[in-house]
């Protein structure tokens, strides 16, 4: 599970310092990607949702949405759920991940440039975010990879190890969960 915490966690710095290279000399995609994102935020659920909470001043309720959509749609449906695919699964959940890491790239260097507390706040969101789907996202590709290579848990069974493969998920999940807990603080 190492190697495969490493791969994706490069996986998201390469692809969030592509982002922020394309923002920085205003590349076109980049900058128009970033602008659909900010008009999407504003405009489609959850975030729509979320924004209303913050402006009604409950601010625990925007607060449970965001853990919940980043926990259920982040980090389980996007990055382990493909998981279930044998082999394609993890390249579907390293093509989420490599997009998700540019599209922080592009959007957080306004964030992280607009105050000192904008960058401290920022910062430690984004790690703790990212830091989160790297975890589940080298869990998708664990279970992806482990009907292939049974040998990886010791076993002859396909089977066997798909299932051991998930219950090394739940146990990642833990830390998904905490860090997204901490990211809302």
């Amino acid at each position: 599970m190492k190697t495969l915490l490493i791969v994706v966690a490069l996986l998201y710095i390469g692809s969030y310092l592509a982002g922020w290279y394309l923002i920085s000399v205003k590349s076109l995609i980049a900058v128009q990607t970033s602008e659909a994102l900010g008009q999407a935020v504003t405009t489609q659920q959850p975030f729509t949702s979320i924004l209303e909470s913050l402006r009604g001043g409950e601010l625990l309720t925007a607060i449970v949405m965001t853990f919940l959509y980043n926990l259920a749609v982040g980090a389980f449906l996007t990055t382990t759920l493909p998981g279930i695919v044998p082999l394609i699964g993890s390249l579907g959940i390293a093509a989420v991940s490599f997009l998700r890491g540019f599209v922080v790239g592009i959007t957080y260097p306004e964030i992280l440039a607009s105050t000192p507390a904008g960058f401290a706040l920022g910062m430690g969101t984004m790690i703790l975010e990212l830091g989160a789907y790297v975890f589940s996202g080298a869990a998708g590709v664990n279970i992806a990879l482990a009907p292939i290579f049974p040998r990886r848990y010791g076993v002859e069974s396909r089977w066997a190890s798909f299932k051991m493969a998930w219950k090394d998920a739940a146990r990642v999940f833990i830390v998904v969960i905490i860090l997204l807990a901490l990211g809302l603080c």
